[in-house]
Formats: structure tokens, sequence, C-alpha cells
């Protein structure tokens, strides 16, 4: 036998679940209230869901932009964690970092996702030495090859414009790599 939520005797149920005897009167306002909240409780994930809908309806491309931008920016934080920071090698697991970029992304929008472009990089040379360019010019062809290092010059200059479709594909593509590296 059950036992009420409000007097704690035991009552013979007439209704399946039932959490109240509702023999008193204050079983039965305890029982109202009870309601209310659980109803109020319904509502309240029904607008959160339904606001949650309403405000992806209406994301410009600029927000789609800005979630790939935390995305990829987690992305290169989660690969580079444990190789310490590009510009003066500091370990990068004992404090935050960000994700640095060799060429800005305000005068290169090309390279703003590009992962050889990217790297991890403390909060000292990024922020207060304005990336510490000289020695991330040193240091980043030894991480990612010469090769590479000149095909990353070779495309400053290009153009970069994605539709927000493609925006939500490349979204996907690095939470999936964040998952797969989160794994490891």
């Amino acid at each position: 036998m059950p036992r009420c939520k409000n007097c704690k005797n035991k009552f013979e149920p007439r209704y399946f679940l039932q959490k109240f005897c509702m023999d008193s009167d204050e079983c039965i306002k305890a029982f109202a209230v009870w309601s209310k909240v659980e109803t109020d409780k319904r509502v309240n994930k029904e607008w959160r869901e339904e606001k949650k809908a309403l405000r992806e309806k209406l994301k410009t491309h600029k927000d789609y932009l800005n979630d790939l931008q935390i995305t990829f920016n987690t992305f290169v934080r989660q690969r580079d964690k444990f190789k310490g920071c590009i510009s003066c090698g500091k370990d990068l697991t004992l404090n935050k970092y960000d994700a640095g970029h060799f060429y800005s992304v305000g005068g290169n929008p090309a390279l703003r996702f590009n992962e050889d472009n990217t790297h991890g990089q403390c909060v000292f040379c990024n922020q207060h030495k304005h990336g510490n360019l000289l020695e991330y010019a040193e240091r980043l062809p030894a991480r990612i090859g010469l090769e590479r290092f000149e095909n990353l010059k070779a495309k400053k200059n290009d153009t970069l414009k994605l539709s927000i479709p493609e925006l939500i594909a490349w979204t996907a593509h690095y939470k999936a790599k964040i998952k797969i590296l989160s794994e490891k």
C-alpha cells in the first residue's frame, strides 16, 4: 500500500499512480498545489522547447558563423591542449588558453577556419602580445611542416563565403571531431 504524500498515512489507491489519499481537506489542498506545480513544469518545458525552436528560426548568418567559430575554437583547444603554446611553448593544460590565428581573421577571412592557421596559444601570447607572431612564425613550420606552411601562405589572399547550410555542416563536422578527441 502506498503512503499519502501529504499526511504519510497508508491508503488504498482508487486510481493508477495515485499519490494523495484524498481523505482530508489538507490532502486535497496539497494535491491541488502539487497538480498546479506539475502542470506549470510541463507548460514551462513546452515553452522552453518552443522558445528554442523560435530562436533557431530567427538565427542570422552571423549567428551561425559565431556558432561555427565557437565550435572550431573548441576543437583547436582540444586538439592542441597537450602540445604547448605555439608561440612560447608554455604548458596549456595548466591555464586557460586561446585558439590563436597566425593570419588574423580580420585581414584574412578565408583562413578563419583553417586548421593549419589556428593553434593553441596561451592567453598572454595571444592577447597581451597580440599573437606573439615572431615566435609563432618560427614554430609553425615545425608543427605543421614546411609544405603545409607554404600552402597556408599561398591561401592567405583567397576568399571564403559560406552559406548557412555550409556553416551548419561545418559546425556538425567540428562537433564530431571534438567528440572523437574527447573519447581518446
